[in-house]
């Protein structure tokens, strides 16, 4: 069954990629120039599968970090964290850790977000609002 599901997640990317694609290139150029990413990360980041792009809010939520009001009071941070999350190779690592749920995390080995979410951790537990990065 894990395949089946595995090919579905791949059609949908390659659609969501030709979709992209058929923008043209102006459009492309004017989405990302609009979301303030350059256009490789616009593609990289619609290449994600959904299971992935669920990665980042997982391990946000686990270490008692909210992403929704992260997204309200600091999106540029949010978005420059979910672009470096989409361009990680270790989603399968990410995804065994966070799914076991009783074990400690072990994303500070090689989660390239770690050092944002580190300074996160730090300005929620001293009170103070995390500044912009």
């Amino acid at each position: 069954m894990q395949i089946v599901e595995t090919v579905r997640q791949w059609w949908r990317v390659q659609s969501c990629l030709r979709k992209l694609e058929a923008l043209g290139p102006a459009a492309m150029a004017e989405l990302a120039r609009d979301n303030a990413i350059p256009e490789a990360d616009l593609r990289q980041l619609v290449s994600r599968s959904e299971t992935d792009s669920a990665l980042l809010p997982r391990l946000l939520k686990r270490l008692g970090i909210d992403p929704e009001q992260l997204a309200q009071r600091q999106a540029s941070v949010l978005r420059d964290m979910t672009i470096v999350c989409a361009g990680c190779a270790m989603t399968r690592r990410c995804r065994s850790d966070l799914s076991q749920q009783d074990a400690p995390l072990r994303h500070g080995r090689y989660c390239p977000n770690t050092e944002t979410i580190r300074a996160l951790r730090q300005g929620s537990e001293t009170g103070a609002r995390p500044r912009e990065f």
